[in-house]
């Protein structure tokens, strides 16, 4: 053991005579099985060879350029101890005379922090839910990979692969109008929707996996059609898929930034991310093709349907549960109108006269929705059920509110300390509709409050059946004097609950600087 520990230093002395300006000094103690090693341009040690144990542990501590190697015994493995400038708590296990057993069980730890360091994001505490995430977002690319199995082989099979007379131009030539097809696709949803996709993250990517499911069933069924349909068929497969990429893309990026806000930053979330994709690749490539073997064994057509389908649920329901562990901590329109009638329900109450009172008048005790509750009730999907209360249309321009109201200018000039105006109309469809016009120079707790404004006066309308226009300024002041008293505590609340409200995804910069209506 002595001799292996001597070689160490060795190494260590070869590596210092590399630079002749840095000296060794080298003392053992041979009592404490512990050897010392001092560089000079560090400031030498005065431990002696003989000293005691403690005395010179005592000694070295007033030297920053020294490290010890020490054993309690001759069986025992060295420890190798390197104090950094005032902190001596820096003690790492070395594997000198160490027993088959332990080092193989160091060569575990070691590849096992080594797959940690690849796959894992450097956190002190990864968030919660993050795994479940990654176990789900795993089982919905292994879904799909098998699926673009099954198209593959009905595209090749369309192209003419195994069928006489099919040459290799006209299989080149349909590949180039389906790629073309794709790209003009992507380019035009890009320039149609790029603007949007933050408002709504988690529907975005639900609508990036569910359009790349149409395109893989487009391709899996363009063969059950008349020839001269084929390329029609992949063409608006390629397409689906390219709407996909732009989607998944935009929101993927967005739900990265998410984990990286958890302690960590978004270059690493983003290539531990990667890593994991391509390990779920790699096992996917191996399950893709045990799959496509026993299909082509079974030939049953019902029997690939089948499974098509088993498989397409199986990616929906993934991509569903993905979502449910992301909790945005930031406002949209969606995740606000839940907080937000859900806070109302309780502050307003109805007495006896019918008439509604604010929870400063009711001393009521408000709890607020925090974002993971508000995760479990958002709806993921952008067909949703309209709850009954009229709409609202948030953002405005002043001439399509002057346009649709005929508001006044006291009506103007009574707002306008609130960086935005708020009017019911019946002009821009059948029903009553809530129009919010913002203040360009608003700032994101302007447009906060404006919002949770709407939906208040929403709630009022829909609560107290209203249906004349003559009674709506009675309801406009009651609740712009309901929303001043309870705006501060929503607020408060808000922020307690772990609501972000600095941020928000109610409106762009440029809706906000040309007032478009963006609802």
């Amino acid at each position: 053991m002595l001799f292996i520990s001597l070689g160490l230093v060795l190494v260590v002395v070869n590596t210092v005579v590399l630079h002749p300006a840095n000296g060794l000094d080298i003392h053992q103690n041979k009592r404490a099985n512990k050897i010392i090693i001092t560089t000079s341009n560090f400031g030498v040690s005065k431990n002696r060879e003989g000293q005691e144990g403690v005395n010179a542990h005592d000694n070295l501590h007033k030297s920053t350029g020294s490290i010890v190697l020490e054993r309690k015994s001759e069986t025992d493995d060295f420890v190798i101890k390197v104090p950094p400038k005032n902190d001596v708590s820096f003690v790492q296990k070395m594997s000198v005379g160490a027993s088959p057993r332990k080092m193989l069980l160091r060569q575990i730890i070691s590849i096992k922090r080594m797959i940690s360091s690849t796959f894992v994001p450097n956190m002190k505490v990864l968030p919660e839910g993050y795994w479940s995430y990654v176990y789900w977002n795993a089982l919905q690319d292994l879904s799909t990979s098998c699926r673009s199995v099954l198209a593959t082989q009905r595209v090749l099979e369309g192209i003419g692969v195994g069928r006489e007379g099919a040459t290799a131009i006209s299989a080149t030539l349909n590949f180039i109008v389906r790629d073309g097809a794709g790209m003009m696709a992507g380019l035009i949803f890009t320039a149609m929707k790029a603007s949007h996709f933050r408002y709504n993250v988690k529907k975005w990517k639900l609508f990036a996996d569910c359009i790349v499911d149409l395109g893989l069933t487009l391709e899996l069924s363009s063969t059950l059609l008349p020839r001269q349909f084929f390329l029609p068929m992949i063409c608006m497969a390629s397409m689906c898929k390219s709407i996909c990429g732009v989607a998944a893309g935009a929101s993927g990026g967005a739900i990265q930034v998410y984990w990286a806000d958890k302690g960590s930053d978004i270059s690493e979330v983003n290539s531990k991310f990667g890593a994991q994709s391509t390990i779920t690749g790699a096992i996917g490539l191996i399950f893709s093709a045990m799959f496509a073997q026993s299909i082509s064994k079974t030939g049953s057509a019902h029997f690939v349907w089948l499974i098509y389908t088993i498989l397409t649920i199986v990616h929906i329901f993934a991509n569903i549960q993905c979502l449910k562990h992301i909790h945005l901590d930031y406002f949209n329109k969606d995740r606000m109108d839940i907080v937000s009638r859900y806070f109302l329900d309780i502050c307003l109450r109805d007495d006896e006269e019918g008439s509604i009172k604010s929870r400063g008048e009711s001393k009521l005790k408000v709890k607020m929705l925090t974002p993971k509750e508000v995760s479990k009730k958002e709806s993921l999907f952008f067909l949703s059920l309209n709850r009954g209360n009229y709409p609202i249309i948030f953002g405005a321009s002043m001439d399509d509110l002057y346009a649709a109201t005929l508001c006044s200018a006291n009506d103007i000039v009574k707002q306008l300390d609130n960086r935005y105006i708020i009017k019911v109309s019946k002009v821009f469809n059948r029903r009553w509709t809530i129009i919010v016009a913002m203040d360009v120079q608003a700032s994101e707790e302007d447009y906060l409050k404006a919002y949770f404004h709407g939906i208040l006066l929403s709630t009022l309308i829909y609560d107290q059946k209203v249906e004349q226009s003559s009674t709506f300024d009675l309801i406009e002041s009651k609740a712009a004097m309901i929303c001043q008293n309870l705006w501060n505590e929503y607020k408060f609340l808000a922020i307690q609950a772990g609501w972000n409200i600095q941020k928000s995804a109610l409106a762009s910069h440029i809706e906000r600087a040309y007032g478009l209506v963006i609802s």
